[in-house]
This record gives structure tokens, C-alpha cells and sequence, in this order.
């Protein structure tokens, strides 16, 4: 009855287990030494796989965050060179309006960088979230787990178009 009790007073699945073979071994034979070392051996192979499961997704974890960081450098260097480049290039074009312009930046007119700023921030926010609790289900097994890689990604790229 104790054990029992004990079982139902406690959350954790594996004593649960534990406990309940314990009591069914009691109560159908009086020797409960081999079901003990059973549920030792359970307990251990379990732990074993819950290691060696965790060794393995922190790969996933690094390709995860690694991926997130490849993207937030082609992010920055769109920014800072690329869409400065067109903006001088769409300048350049204005001031050249009287001839004909048939080059490859004659449909631009007029670029805006703080628009394409914006609108990087929040492919990053995006990105960061969705990355964040991929995550964590792949990390921990729960997406809900998730959310505290998706917080760590989304002070990243905060940080990083803070002084962009």
C-alpha cells in the first residue's frame, strides 16, 4: 500500500513503472530481488537512451543555430552592401533621366532602404521564432521547449539590427 501511494504521489512515469511492477511482483511471489534488478537494468537502459538521444540532437542543435547565423550574415550583407549599392545605382540613373537608360538598373527609380530594413527584421523575427521551436522539438522533445531557443534567436537578430 505504501508503495502505492508512493507511486501515485509522485509524477515521475518511470517510478510509476517502477513501482507498479514492484507491487505486482509482491503480490504474485514473495522473492522480488529478480524484478528488482529488472527494473534497475529498465532504468539504466533508459537513461542510457535518454544520453545518448540528447548527444545526438545537439548536432541538430548546432546546424539549427549555425543555419540561423548563415542567415542573418547574407541579412547583413544585403543590407549593408547590396542595397546601398542599387540605391546608387538607381541615383545615378535619375540623374542621367535625359538619356536612355536600357541598362540593368533602368526600372529602378527609387530605393528604399529602410523599407527593405524593415522587412529583413521581420523575415529574421520570423525565421528566429520558427528556428526557435524547431529546436526545441528536435532538443528536448516539446515545442513548447522550444520557446527558449526562439527567445535566445529573436535577442540575436534584435541585437544585431539594432546597430545594423
Amino acid at each position: 500500500t505504501a508503495l502505492r501511494r508512493m507511486a501515485s504521489r509522485t509524477p515521475a512515469p518511470s517510478l510509476n513503472r517502477s513501482m507498479t511492477l514492484i507491487t505486482n511482483a509482491m503480490r504474485v511471489s514473495g522473492d522480488i530481488s529478480p524484478v528488482l534488478r529488472i527494473a534497475a537494468n529498465e532504468t539504466q537502459s533508459a537513461r542510457r537512451l535518454r544520453r545518448e538521444r540528447r548527444q545526438e540532437m545537439i548536432t541538430y542543435l548546432l546546424v539549427i543555430y549555425l543555419s540561423f547565423f548563415v542567415f542573418l550574415g547574407i541579412i547583413v550583407a544585403l543590407t549593408v552592401s547590396f542595397i546601398p549599392a542599387i540605391e546608387e545605382a538607381s541615383s545615378a540613373s535619375v540623374l542621367n533621366s535625359d538619356s536612355i537608360s536600357v541598362g540593368i538598373f533602368s526600372g529602378l527609380r527609387d530605393v528604399q532602404t529602410e523599407g527593405y530594413r524593415l522587412i529583413f527584421f521581420h523575415i529574421s523575427v520570423v525565421q528566429a521564432v520558427c528556428s526557435g521551436l524547431v529546436a526545441g522539438q528536435l532538443g528536448e522533445g516539446s515545442v513548447y521547449d522550444g520557446l527558449k531557443h526562439a527567445l535566445v534567436l529573436l535577442v540575436v537578430a534584435y541585437v544585431l539590427f539594432t546597430f545594423l
